[in-house]
């Protein structure tokens, strides 16, 4: 579903689970900031209200494939567990950043694609923000499926993934266990939208508010939004 689809007829799996929810969230060099830190954000934020309930939460790794520190493009560094070290234990969600530098990402990384592409094994459901749609398709994970990523990069993702269909518009999409988000900030929509089917929608809108950002957007917004486009520079 996506955002302009999603309705309260959603049923969240239940909340009463015994422990945590492990969710990883994958980090490579270059990767974009908010991409990993504003998903990251609301699953905190998440834990604050399940714990006030008495309830478990998510248990949250920042995890690559050697460890260490990570260097973002923006250029903070994320320090970051070993993808190997979580290999042992269920895995709920992996969460995958995108990068302004996708190509060179993908070509790079390798390892990590092989990781990503074993992941539904053990994973209960897949999760990109961004670009990090690419590194899904490109460990074979969306074929068939309908995604969506950051509008900047949609010819070059059909041009790569024709096999794929490519919602442009979409802030986010679900698709079976996989969930695509457009750029940036459209991670925070995706995660608030994962909160919600976990563990319903009273608790994705208390987020919502600790945030205070919206609990959706409005039905008609797409990533292009006819807002942005009025105060846009005429002729730019």
């Amino acid at each position: 579903m996506s955002i302009n689809d999603m309705s309260n007829s959603l049923e969240p799996t239940s909340i009463e689970q015994v422990a945590p929810r492990t969710v990883v969230f994958v980090a490579y060099p270059q990767m974009g900031l908010l991409d990993l830190t504003g998903a990251q954000t609301v699953l905190y934020a998440a834990n604050r209200g399940l714990v006030e309930h008495g309830l478990p939460g998510y248990a949250l790794h920042t995890a690559s494939i050697e460890g260490g520190p990570v260097p973002t493009a923006e250029g903070l560094v994320v320090q970051t567990r070993c993808l190997s070290e979580l290999a042992d234990g269920p895995i709920d969600s992996v969460i995958v950043p995108g990068s302004p530098q996708i190509l060179q990402t993908m070509a790079d990384n390798l390892a990590l694609v092989d990781w990503l592409r074993a992941a539904p094994a053990t994973a209960r459901r897949m999760a990109s923000v961004c670009s990090g749609t690419f590194l899904l398709a490109q460990a074979g994970l969306l074929d068939g499926l309908r995604v969506t990523t950051h509008w900047v990069m949609a010819d070059l993702f059909e041009q790569l993934f024709p096999q794929i269909e490519l919602d442009r518009e979409a802030i986010f999409v679900q698709q079976q266990s996989v969930w695509t988000s457009a750029g940036i900030s459209a991670g925070i929509d995706l995660a608030l939208a994962l909160v919600e089917a976990d563990c319903g929608r009273d608790m994705a809108m208390q987020v919502a508010r600790r945030m205070v950002v919206y609990y959706r957007r409005p039905d008609n917004q797409d990533q292009w939004s006819p807002l942005l486009q009025s105060q846009y520079p005429a002729g730019a």
